[in-house]
């Protein structure tokens, strides 16, 4: 039997972005410009109350990750945005503290301009930043990264702050 919700919220956060990045790639690789991928949390822990919108991000995750180390040689730079609750029409029903949509802008800015690959903009997605950065995981996708062609002389990191 089809899940057509999990269908829409791949056809969106999946397939969507996908698209989008084929679509733009070409003038993206002439001018060496970045990604930016605001995905959630969710990407990397399911949330119980919804989980195909967390299966959809991880995916979408999974995506921007293999985008990084694809792109990496051709001078695009792929940043993964992991917010936790921000103050959105999304969020308006969950009694959690959130953190307001400006605040959050403000910090994936200032996430890309310091060439952070994950970029975690309020305090909740903040308490795990450090922890992610030296993770196995993280340290398992430099590893992969290193083996796309064009990658084992260059950098598969930006950076290691923020």
């Amino acid at each position: 039997m089809r899940n057509v919700g999990l269908e829409r919220l791949l056809a969106v956060n999946l397939f969507g972005t996908y698209d989008v990045t084929q679509t733009f790639l070409p003038v993206l690789a002439q001018s060496r410009s970045a990604i930016v991928n605001a995905l959630s949390l969710a990407s990397l822990a399911a949330v119980p109350f919804d989980s195909l919108y967390s299966i959809s991000k991880a995916a979408a995750f999974s995506l921007s990750q293999s985008l990084r180390a694809l792109l990496a040689g051709r001078g695009v730079s792929v940043h993964i945005v992991l917010p936790g609750p921000i103050d959105t029409d999304m969020t308006q029903n969950l009694d959690i503290p959130k953190a307001s949509a400006e605040s959050a802008a403000r910090a994936i800015l200032d996430g890309v301009e310091r060439g952070d690959e994950e970029i975690f903009p309020d305090p909740m997605s903040g308490t795990i930043a450090e922890g992610w950065r030296s993770s196995a995981v993280k340290a398992l996708e430099r590893q992969f990264c290193r083996v796309c062609p064009g990658n084992a002389r260059r950098p598969c990191r930006a950076s290691s702050t923020g």
